[in-house]
Parts: structure tokens; sequence; C-alpha cells
């Protein structure tokens, strides 16, 4: 492989990596909407589960940090509030799950997912290079 062929190849992976960040920023204002919401219904979370997601918000923002190690961190604040919410006699698990997964689809998803105001709101905060309520 050339030096050339091994550059393009670089920054390919630079741009995947890049592309997946911004959806996880997308993710993580999911997740924050989330806690956000089950705060005001009076829910329980783990304190623990606050300092994960501030993490990996800062973790999208310094861009310092790869993309396996911020899926992580939003995969454990996602257990966190899955088990939060379902403990309540009217959860909103499935709602949320279907929010989280739209938010690592494609754009028409994004579009619809920041039509919330909660998400939206949370998403112009993620700290992603270009993160603004339009």
């Amino acid at each position: 492989m050339s030096v050339q062929e091994r550059t393009s190849a670089q920054d390919k992976a630079i741009e995947q990596d890049v592309e997946l960040l911004k959806k996880y920023g997308l993710r993580w204002s999911v997740l924050a909407a989330w806690r956000d919401a089950l705060e005001l219904r009076r829910v329980a979370v783990p304190s623990e589960t606050d300092r994960a997601l501030e993490k990996a918000r800062v973790k999208l923002a310094s861009g310092c940090f790869n993309v396996c190690e911020v899926g992580c961190d939003l995969q454990t604040v996602e257990g966190a509030l899955i088990s939060a919410d379902a403990s309540t006699d009217h959860h909103w698990v499935d709602f949320w799950i279907d929010l989280l997964g739209h938010s690592m689809s494609d754009m028409a998803a994004t579009e619809q997912i920041m039509k919330i105001p909660a998400v939206r709101f949370r998403y112009a905060n993620c700290g992603i290079k270009g993160c603004r309520c339009d």
C-alpha cells in the first residue's frame, strides 16, 4: 500500500469517526433529555449516571477520545436510565429507546428528533462543533 493510499484510508476513517461522533452528540442529547424527564417525574437516578453523562459530554466536546470510549460511556448511561425508568409504574422506556435508535439513523430521523424541544435544547449544549439550535 502506497503512502497516498494509506493517507486516503486514514482520512476516510477519520471522516467516519467524525460522523459517528456527531451521531453520538445527538444520542447524548436524547439521553440528557431522558434524564431531565426522569427528574421532572421525580424518578431516582444514581448520581453516577449524572457524572457519566457529563463525562461523555466532555469527551464529545474535547474531540480527544475515540468513538469506542464515548460509545461505552453512553451505553452505561443508557442502561442506568432504562433501569430507573422501567422501575416506575408509568414508564416511557419504549419511547426513549425509539429516539435513541433514530439518533443513530439517517438525516430524516435526525430532523424529527430535533423537533423535540428538550432534545434540541440539549443538542445545542453537547459540545460538538456545529451543534446549534436552528
